[in-house]
């Protein structure tokens, strides 16, 4: 009976080898697309820091919908609103990344709630679909998405809080600044949007180191 019962445990509680790989491959999409973001902010800091020295050599990720939106909100000078318009294959890429991200997550939360998982899991996706028909909307479904799956985790322990509160602060001002552009009153938004910039790129490697932890077989998970 104690034997049959360690199986059921094991059985229900650890990663096979057969469902390590879609962990290893959600945490694999996480870093790059945490890699991304960061290599747009540190060109965006070089090139503000050595203006006129600093050529680039990542130019194209500054046309990152969320490095354009920064700034946008802070004024800095020759920044056209009309990047945000039209399609963009970087921006499609990023989504398309955090979309599979969100599957080893719902994989890991499903069982703490499988409604808000998929709804986070489809998030990303869906703003695919609405960035190709609008060519402007549907890119916030990144930060939607990372809202409600930094909430489940608030309720499982097989991430820690910490990771959880990480994305709540880092996806709320990034919303609120993604729907303030235009708005020249809104002075207190880009530093806070900066910050919650930052947070998303320290929440998808968190988030790329557990998943990896999650795919690692015979480990151990609620």
């Amino acid at each position: 009976m104690t034997a049959r019962l360690q199986i059921d445990k094991s059985d229900t509680t650890s990663t096979g080898f057969r469902w390590s790989w879609p962990y290893k491959i959600s945490g694999t999409t996480a870093l790059i697309a945490g890699g991304l973001f960061l290599i747009a902010a540190i060109e965006f800091i070089l090139k503000w820091l050595q203006p006129g020295v600093y050529k680039g050599w990542a130019s194209p990720l500054q046309k990152i919908w969320l490095l354009v939106i920064f700034k946008l909100l802070a004024g800095f000078n020759g920044v056209q609103e009309d990047l945000l318009y039209g399609l963009n294959i970087l921006d499609i890429t990023i989504l398309a990344l955090v979309g599979v991200m969100h599957l080893g997550l719902y994989m890991a939360l499903s069982k703490t709630s499988k409604v808000w998982a998929l709804i986070a899991l489809a998030q990303p996706f869906l703003g695919i679909v609405i960035f190709e028909a609008t060519k402007t909307a549907g890119r916030s479904t990144l930060m939607g998405a990372e809202l409600v799956i930094s909430i489940v985790m608030l309720r499982n322990n097989a991430f820690n809080k910490s990771i959880g509160y990480i994305g709540i602060l880092s996806s709320v001002p990034v919303l609120i600044g993604d729907f303030s552009v235009g708005n020249p009153s809104a002075k207190f938004i880009p530093p806070l949007f900066g910050i919650g910039y930052v947070l998303l790129i320290t929440w998808l490697f968190l988030i790329a180191r557990r998943l990896f932890q999650l795919g690692q077989p015979g480990h151990y998970h609620p």
